[in-house]
């Protein structure tokens, strides 16, 4: 009993002593790391590589319950805050609905009267002590895009056997997940995100959930993005010493393809696993250079089960890769570098190297400038950025290795085989907001399975794919509540594919919508 006593009495006096903190994370948008990275104001480089990040280490605050008397709770609740926002000494908990309703018109095909996006969704978070935080969301979706759109998705779409082939069915949505038919045209899908975190000590961070890690600074990652869909992962998060941390991930992935002998009523799909290592060091502030390795182990065959490699259990990065090199039986090893450099308070220049094949070399590299608060306007940001990968970057021997999750490129969009610049800019005064964006790629002709990822039966080898893409994006809108970031807005899109046969489409799309902006939508490919 003397013994339960001390450590309840520590426990009681370490929370007293600890304050409610900001550890829940940032939303993993585009808009939300470029607040991030520019909230200092100060010439260092925030975060050491890995996204999303806590309030804390972006140096943003939490948004904050009003208590202004004079206003009603609906203009708060409309307005200022959470829908549900309870929050104590020691706790807090925010609940909220989300939406993300558009409808638009193509104006150069009409192939469709006109597309749309209905979502409904909600989301709960909170934190106890500084020390335990999590959240959950949960979308319901149904949607009809632009061919170019839609032609991507279908593409990506679940196999299974029949008569000895593979078939393939449906269609995967990058971020959104696996779809069915929904009446013309359209979609219906649903997608979940959660994780829960704990921060005993400053210095480790331990999260279990179901959602993406972004690596890098980019607005693209060369190494692993948030472009797939959400998978169930651990992250332990720990800082060696002040300037150096390590980052261990285990996760478990799929592809979307049916095992073709099964006992059950529907083939499961085949499960495969990613297991991540990153060492970042940041010398001085204003630089961070990162060491990553990622490795995906095959769980599953066509028919069956098999023994995880004991080396998915190794924490110390770049033993996979010495060991069995780009790739064996059953796993494949990629290698990266990441490196940030804040070269003043308002700019930064950043870069990835990656490889998976060293015998036969192939790469991928990023080059990239982000400036925030540019001639000191608060909130005025711009990125310029270059991607490049040679067509075999991503690809295994064993297509079922490839680096790939629901059928989507764990990194870049794209996939393999492409040269891309892209440039975007935005502006938020008062609510006010304008956000623009426009990507221009040159991918390989061929629609081949280095560029696409996929299983060979389902591939036509003589389908092309676009030589060249120009795709921008303007957006006009308000912000109705930045707890949020509920907005009202008017889009335009424009698409021009141009191929070597001459063969050149153009899109032209004007939409208007109401959207919790919470969640990247990696559209412009």
């Amino acid at each position: 009993m003397n013994w339960f006593r001390i450590i309840l009495s520590f426990g009681i006096g370490f929370l007293s002593f600890s304050s409610l903190g900001q550890e829940i994370l940032i939303p993993l948008t585009s808009y939300s790391k470029d607040k991030a990275l520019f909230a200092t104001n100060e010439k260092k480089v925030v975060g050491m590589g890995f996204f999303p990040i806590s309030y804390t280490e972006a140096h943003l605050q939490f948004p904050q319950k009003d208590t202004a008397k004079t206003r009603n709770i609906f203009y708060r609740k409309l307005f200022k805050e959470h829908f549900v926002h309870q929050a104590g000494k020691k706790f807090l908990l925010a609940i909220d609905p989300l939406l993300d309703m558009q409808f638009g018109k193509e104006m150069l095909q009409r192939t469709y009267p006109y597309t749309y996006q209905n979502t409904k969704g909600a989301q709960a978070l909170g934190e106890i002590g500084g020390i335990f935080s999590f959240y959950t969301a949960f979308y319901e979706n149904q949607a009809r895009f632009v061919d170019y759109q839609s032609d991507y998705f279908i593409s990506r779409g679940e196999y299974y056997t029949q008569n000895g082939n593979y078939i393939q069915d449906n269609a995967t949505i990058p971020n959104g997940g696996r779809t069915k038919p929904f009446k013309i045209g359209g979609f219906d899908y649903a997608s979940a995100v959660s994780y829960v975190r704990i921060k005993p000590i400053k210095q480790l961070a331990i999260q279990f959930g179901n959602m993406p890690r972004f690596f890098g600074w980019g607005y693209r990652s060369m190494l692993l993005s948030d472009n797939s869909y959400n998978y169930t992962n651990l992250a332990i998060d720990i800082e060696i010493i002040p300037g150096l941390t390590y980052t261990l991930m285990r996760g478990k992935q799929l592809n979307l393809i049916r095992k073709s002998a099964t006992n059950m009523v529907e083939s499961p799909y085949e499960r495969k696993g990613i297991g991540v290592h990153y060492l970042s060091y940041k010398p001085i502030p204003s630089l961070v250079i990162g060491l990553f390795e990622s490795t995906i182990y095959l769980r599953d065959t066509p028919s069956g089960t098999q023994r995880v490699n004991p080396l998915f259990y190794n924490p110390i990065i770049g033993i996979n890769t010495i060991t069995k090199g780009g790739e064996s039986k059953d796993m494949k090893n990629m290698i990266g570098l990441n490196i940030a450099w804040q070269i003043h308070s308002q700019h930064m220049i950043y870069a990835q190297a990656a490889s998976d094949q060293f015998k036969h070399f192939q790469y991928g590299f990023q080059f990239g400038y982000r400036a925030g608060n540019i001639f000191n306007v608060q909130n005025l940001f711009f990125q310029l950025e270059g991607n490049i990968a040679s067509s075999d970057l991503y690809r295994a021997n064993d297509i079922r290795m490839n680096y790939t999750h629901f059928n989507l490129p764990l990194a870049h969009t794209l996939g393999n085989g492409f040269k891309e610049v892209l440039v975007r800019a935005s502006y938020l005064w008062k609510g006010l907001y304008v956000e623009g964006s426009v990507v221009y790629y040159h991918a390989d002709q061929l629609m081949n399975n280095k560029v696409k990822l996929f299983i060979p039966s389902a591939t036509d080898p003589n389908i092309l794919h676009p030589n060249r893409v120009l795709n921008g994006t303007l957006e006009i809108g308000y912000e109705f509540n930045p707890a949020t970031h509920l907005r009202v807005f008017v889009m335009a899109n424009y698409y021009q594919r141009m191929s070597s046969l001459g063969n050149n489409i153009n899109y032209g799309l004007v939409s208007i919508g109401l959207r919790s902006t919470l969640r990247n939508n990696y559209f412009d490919f």
